[in-house]
């Protein structure tokens, strides 16, 4: 089986699925020239215990370390500017990720199921986390979310269970339907002045106390705090136009 490979300088592209299923593979080696780790490269390859992606790789594919489940901390380099779908989901043993200023999107499911994360910074170079990007992250407790990002998908945070402390930065429209539900742990938020649209039971939050949204708002979806049985203080701004039913 498998256990340990160097990929040579001369190699740019790792292709799709190249060492997907490699379940013995414990060491990984990348040359300086790779630009591009494909779709599921290295997905699924349960004993790779951590990875180096070197300074000049530029995109990380779709699934390309999903499934990795020994993998226990990774560091993207400032050359990548895409977190493909699904990148890392599943990685459970995952605790720590930097995130660096180049990326400028988070795909959809990039970091999902990554049940060991504990905290995450998203700089300032992203302006969007995709779907699902974090979900059923449960042990994530802190997130700081970069003033460059302009939107926050549904399902972004959704059921990260132990997160109690969310910093939302100023330039966030829109908060995704979904985007912090079932945050069990979440006892207060600040909406920033930017935030024009809350979505669709966005916070539903069994343990959240208080809650001021700021004059930008203008429409706050339906079911949009729906359980959350803790609230006792709501600040609405003088924009909001419409709130949905059962909010």
């Amino acid at each position: 089986a498998l256990t340990d490979v160097t990929i040579g300088n001369s190699v740019t592209i790792i292709g799709e699925q190249a060492f997907a299923g490699c379940s013995a593979l414990t060491g990984v080696t990348i040359g300086n020239n790779v630009t591009t780790i494909d779709n599921s490269a290295f997905s699924d390859c349960s004993a790779l215990t951590d990875i180096t992606i070197p300074n000049g790789v530029t995109t990380i594919g779709e699934q390309a370390f999903a499934g990795c489940s020994a993998l226990t901390d990774v560091t993207i380099p400032n050359s990548v500017k895409t977190i493909g779908e699904y990148a890392f989901s599943g990685c459970s043993t995952l605790t720590g990720v930097t995130i660096p200023n180049s990326v400028t999107t988070i795909e959809k499911g990039a970091f999902s199921d990554c049940s060991s994360l504990t905290d995450v910074t998203i700089p300032n170079g992203v302006t969007t986390i995709g779907e699902w990007a974090f979900s059923g992250c449960s042990a994530l407790t802190d997130v700081t979310i970069g003033n460059s990002v302009k939107t926050i998908r549904e399902y972004a945070f959704f059921g990260c269970s132990d997160l109690t402390d969310v910093t939302i930065g100023n330039n966030v429209t829109t908060i995704g339907k979904y985007a912090f539900a079932n945050c069990s742990s979440l006892t207060s938020v600040t909406i920033p002045n930017s935030v024009t649209e809350i979505g669709e039971r966005a916070f539903y939050c069994s343990s959240l106390t208080s809650v001021t949204i700021p004059n930008s708002v203008t429409t706050i979806g339906e079911q949009a705090f729906t359980g959350c049985f803790a609230l006792t203080d709501v600040t609405i701004g003088n924009s909001v136009t419409i709130i949905g039913e059962q909010a």
